[in-house]
């Protein structure tokens, strides 16, 4: 297959992904207009990222933490105004391109800054993880964390251009690697039985590593998810759909506190959400997603530690997602058939039992 595709959403956003397109970045800024760039990355890809600054003559070139164990931590409003004067200081104006690379929380972080620098200024989107080529690059959500909730605080402004280079994805451990893949699991099995059917597939090829399958997997994350995005970009319908495992997900999120990665918990909250919905989602399709996310490596049952019904209640009651006090789940009732349900304590204390 052709490993290279672009999608246009409603906002005119531009995703390009495939091998060697790092090749393609100075021409495709240059389309943009923007008088200058700004280079914000991640340091577990300082190589990737400071090469980009030299290729674009950019105007700043920094790290968003000092190490890369300080990513997360930097979603952060303060980290935000922090980063918003080294723009002032290094000359920025409303005609420069941020340019964010690395993974989801960069992503987040740094489209959120490009989104309230000067009323919004072009923004450039270079994911180096899968997690972010399947889904936290794509679709124009942005957000940094607040009292503890997971992007509580946020933007939703589509990326001027989304551009990944496969190559980059060398840079990453098995395990994050592997836990990109959670989203188009995710995806899949509320939005697409035929899709789910082939991702069981090629599991076995996306465990080993192998170009062709991984490049499928991704086409299949970016097509499933800006189809949704351009009939609601604003999550009024539809969108929805795309927090599939993610209400209890972001709350063990929460409740670990750092100590698991957020494809891990989207993992875990995904099977325990089906669990909770027992009465809507039958057993055999809790029991082939689950099996789905093991055969491609990742994880999905939630640690003893971190099975506390009360902490995790407390947290879901908290999320963004909450309307008139009701804490909503999409769960797939068939594979590829998704519904919203309301998630209360005695479920979530059956996804447990």
């Amino acid at each position: 297959m052709d490993e290279r595709f672009e999608f246009r959403t409603a906002a005119a956003s531009r995703v390009r992904i495939g091998a060697g397109a790092e090749t393609e970045l100075p021409e495709a800024v240059r389309r943009l207009g923007a008088d200058d760039a700004v280079v914000l990355f991640d340091p577990a890809v300082a190589g990737i990222g400071e090469r980009i600054g030299r290729t674009l003559d950019a105007r700043l070139v920094l790290p968003i933490a000092d190490t890369a164990t300080d990513v997360e931590a930097t979603k952060r409003i303060e980290h935000v105004a922090r980063l918003a004067s080294e723009l002032l200081r290094c000359g920025a104006s409303r005609g420069t391109a941020l340019v964010a690379v690395g993974g989801g929380s960069v992503s987040d972080l740094v489209g959120f800054l490009a989104a309230i620098w000067m009323r919004g200024v072009p923004l450039v989107v270079c994911p180096t993880t899968t997690l972010a080529l399947c889904d936290a690059a794509l679709g124009g959500k942005n957000g940094v964390d607040h009292d503890g909730i997971k992007n509580l605080l946020g933007t939703t402004k589509q990326p001027d251009l989304v551009l990944g280079d496969t190559a980059w994805l060398a840079t990453l451990p098995d395990g994050p690697f592997r836990e990109g893949f959670v989203e188009v699991v995710k995806k899949a099995a509320v939005l697409d039985r035929a899709r789910f059917a082939d991702l069981e597939r090629l599991a076995p090829y996306l465990l080993a590593r192998r170009a062709p399958a991984v490049a499928e997997a991704i086409a299949m994350a970016v097509a499933m998810k800006m189809a949704v995005v351009l009939g609601d970009e604003r999550e009024h319908d539809r969108r929805r759909w795309l927090n599939a495992g993610h209400t209890i997900g972001h709350a063990l999120e929460s409740l670990a506190g750092g100590a698991l990665r957020h494809g891990q918990c989207v993992a875990m909250g995904l099977v325990a959400e089906c669990r909770a919905a027992a009465d809507v989602v039958p057993a055999a399709v809790t029991d082939r997603i689950d099996a789905l996310l093991r055969a491609i490596g990742v994880p999905s049952r939630v640690p003893d530690e971190l099975r506390d019904v009360d902490a995790l209640w407390a947290r879901a009651g908290k999320d963004k997602k909450v309307q008139q006090g009701r804490v909503p789940m999409v769960v797939p009732r068939a594979i590829g058939d998704g519904v919203v349900v309301e998630l209360t304590r005695e479920r979530l204390a059956h996804a447990f039992a």
